[in-house]
């Protein structure tokens, strides 16, 4: 357990630890990448899919999907790990932990069962985190509007290329993001 985990639980020991599913999805992910780059080296015809296999098939514009469907009939290796990804992304419809528990063990099995040693390291890593990940199941909580903030603050950092001093820093996100009022109405 990592020196954030043993922080919470000292000072929140009632708080439910929850994994977000874009942290969660983002290992498979990655597994695909590897997947695919270790492919790469045997399959020409897998040259500059990269973006093609990452992406989810309802972000796909029509083009896109024509070619992803072209490359899913080859049943590659790459293919497959896609597959693995988006069948575990069904775990977040499930209604009740209990189901999702059940539907992971399922998922689970077939991935250590497949010949994706990327696939593989990736379920496992998921399966060391899985009650914190169904601890999500039926409280629909996210972390997705704390991720906006803080991505509109590292871009005002980005164009500024730095500040000089936290009050500037602090200025600009009220300036930007916040509730500033720049002009005061004189009532008489």
């Amino acid at each position: 357990m990592g020196a954030v985990y043993q922080v919470i639980k000292k000072n929140c020991p009632n708080a439910q630890l929850v994994h977000d599913k874009f942290h969660v999805v983002k290992y498979l992910t990655q597994a695909i990448d590897q997947t695919r780059r270790a492919e790469v080296k045997q399959e020409a015809v897998l040259k500059k899919t990269r973006y093609l296999f990452l992406k989810r098939l309802d972000t796909m514009t029509q083009k896109q999907r024509e070619k992803f469907e072209t490359e899913n009939i080859r049943n590659t290796n790459t293919a497959a790990a896609w597959r693995i990804r988006e069948n575990f992304i069904a775990l977040y419809d499930c209604v009740t932990q209990k189901e999702a528990r059940l539907y992971f063990n399922r998922w689970y099995k077939s991935v250590i069962h497949s010949n994706n040693q990327f696939m593989k390291e990736a379920a496992k890593t998921i399966k060391r985190h899985i009650d914190n990940i169904i601890t999500q199941i039926g409280v629909n909580i996210s972390n997705a509007r704390a991720e906006q903030a803080n991505s509109k603050i590292a871009k005002i950092q980005r164009v500024a290329q730095g500040f000089r001093s936290y009050p500037n820093l602090r200025t600009a996100i009220l300036f930007f993001n916040g509730s500033l009022a720049l002009f005061h109405t004189i009532n008489e």
